[in-house]
């Protein structure tokens, strides 16, 4: 959990102030309780004290007084806090709130008895916000902060007359420190599970072809590196064919990222087991200065042997502290590694998994955008080369039967003969030319649609043929051409068959595939159609994410399954 609050006091020098408070807006906000109820929950802690107290006053009798004021000064701060929270104004940094709630209750706790004061228990509700909004390190500082003082104060606080007892003076810290500890682990784990989640989101976000490939990526690295706090991340790719590609995002360099090739120095950092995850932490500035290595196999999903492993060596060629590295894996073959560089202690054991899951996730998806991307470039060019023979052949040609009219013209008129007639050709010329201009402009607007469809067909038997090649699954293409999309909607249709293939190949073992596209009436209709072997059954599950898709286009998606096969029909607007 080092990693997630390294910012909070605790960052390696050299990191800058607008990465910290990237990371602090972007991926410390996350809260598992809304502040009102956090506040109101504190108010009904106080004024219940406040009754307690009131029905059987805490001994010594000589501080009730000081007590009731005590009591009644925090039950004011609970109320305002509460009053303010339906305002949205913070008064009170949140980071600090918990800190300043501990201290009241080491006050009343030193007015009501010392380490036998009825007021032990409200420490709990500092642990266990400090631990579920701010994770782990955060609620064991405030376990083990509380733990202490309150022994002193209650130690120094207790009633001289009484007889001490030794064993109460001793058990309620370290009750605190042990049910304490296990508040921070588990709101640790919250925090960190939330800020995976909000990872996933942000990945899914990014997958837009829009954004074209390298930019994808380029991206994705710098969330990465925000997220851990890190102050490299590093994509080498081009390992299956060389020369290798260097992709680096630095902490210090945050608007520059570098994409070049570097092959010799490259070698060194993929010359590790293919599909070995490895974690390496050296512990140099830690007292015991015992240096920690992992290795987690991604194919078999279980932690392996690291003796063959020189992490050492790599992390004094990398000049890093600690280091997280992925090998990144396409259809079985692994074309990259991914590379994630501290001076500090940003990582743990398992975020080679949690990594390996997020790059298993994004792969397929940026897949998706280099071939949208290609698809859009080569779509380009084709526009570009009709766009040079319509201007050649429908613009350029009356212009120079234009000019040699003029010439004639002029010669006509040197000689003193007629040229009325002439004219008069030359202007239904001119006419002709302004009207075939005036329809290309129009081409050109929109008002003909035909080239969207075509494209959509095109990549669609592109992605059949591509998959038949990959997955041995044989796709069949049944596509009417002629009908209007939108470039828009082209992309979402080449999503939703690309999604269902992924489908087919993922949760069944059928060898045949058919991809229906068709207009009818004034609708898309895609049908995602495999041989039925016996994996589904009627009515068990919809494909969430072809269901969304269609859904924010205005269409709808169902499934239909049968003895023969398994259909999945969407239809769209258009």
């Amino acid at each position: 959990m080092s990693s997630i609050f390294s910012i909070e006091g605790n960052a390696p020098k050299g990191k800058s102030k607008k990465s910290l408070e990237l990371v602090k807006t972007e991926y410390f906000s996350l809260e598992v309780v809304d502040n009102r109820t956090i506040a109101l929950i504190r108010m009904l802690l106080a004024f219940l004290a406040l009754i307690v107290t009131a029905i059987a006053p805490a001994s010594p009798d000589r501080l009730i007084e000081i007590t009731y004021l005590t009591l009644i000064a925090y039950c004011l701060y609970s109320g305002l806090l509460y009053i303010f929270s339906f305002k949205n104004v913070t008064i009170i940094p949140f980071h600090l709130r918990h800190w300043i709630d501990t201290g009241w209750y080491l006050v009343l706790v030193s007015l009501s008895g010392g380490t036998s004061s009825i007021f032990f228990f409200f420490f709990f509700f500092s642990i266990l916000i400090a631990a579920f909004r701010w994770g782990f390190n955060s609620g064991l500082r405030v376990v083990i902060v509380s733990a202490i003082l309150f022994t002193v104060i209650g130690f120094a606080a207790a009633p001289h007359d009484q007889e001490f007892q030794l064993t109460l003076f001793l058990l309620r810290p370290a009750y605190l420190l042990l049910i304490g500890y296990l508040i921070c682990y588990w709101g640790g784990l919250i925090v960190k599970l939330k800020r995976r989640l909000a990872l996933h989101k942000d990945a899914n976000k990014l997958s837009n072809p829009r954004f074209g490939i390298d930019q994808t990526i380029d991206t994705m690295l710098k969330r990465l590196r925000d997220f851990y706090d890190a102050d490299q991340c590093l994509l080498i790719t081009g390992i299956s064919s060389p020369p290798y590609i260097w992709r680096e995002v630095n902490r210090d360099d945050a608007d520059e990222d570098l994409k070049v090739e570097r092959t010799e120095a490259a070698k060194p950092l993929i010359n590790l087991p293919d599909k070995t995850a490895v974690f390496y932490q050296s512990n140099r500035k830690s007292w015991y200065r015992s240096a920690k290595q992992s290795a987690f196999d991604v194919s078999t999903g279980k932690y392996v042997e690291t003796k063959q492993i020189n992490c050492a060596a790599l992390a004094d060629l990398l000049e890093a502290e600690s280091f997280l590295s992925v090998p990144l894996i396409q259809r079985e073959t692994p074309f990259g590694r991914l590379y994630l560089i501290s001076q500090g202690n940003c990582f743990e054991r398992s975020d080679m998994e949690f990594i390996s899951q997020l790059a298993e996730h994004v792969l397929p998806a940026l897949e998706n955008v280099e071939l949208l991307d290609r698809l859009a470039t080569e779509a380009a060019g084709r526009q570009r080369e009709k766009i040079s023979r319509d201007i050649h052949d429908s613009t350029i040609q009356p212009y120079i039967g234009l000019k040699l009219g003029l010439e004639a013209l002029e010669i006509k008129c040197a000689s003193g003969r007629q040229i009325n007639e002439d004219v008069a050709k030359l202007i239904r010329l001119a006419d002709s030319s302004i009207a075939e201009l005036r329809g290309y402009v129009g081409k050109l607007k929109g008002e003909s649609g035909e080239e969207s469809g075509k494209v959509l067909i095109s990549a669609v038997k592109q992605q059949a043929l591509k998959f038949q090649e990959f997955y041995n699954v044989e796709v069949n293409v049944e596509a009417a051409d002629g009908f209007y999309m939108n470039d828009r909607l082209a992309a979402e249709a080449f999503q939703i068959v690309s999604e269902g293939l992924s489908n087919i190949r993922r949760h069944t073992k059928s060898k045949r595939a058919t991809i229906g596209i068709r207009r009818e009436a004034e609708l898309l209709v895609l049908e995602i159609k495999n041989d039925n072997d016996g994996t589904v059954r009627a009515g068990e599950f919809l494909p969430k994410s072809i269901a969304s898709r269609a859904e924010s286009l205005g269409g709808r998606a169902h499934i239909e399954t049968l003895e023969s096969h398994t259909r999945v029909l969407v239809k769209i607007p258009l």
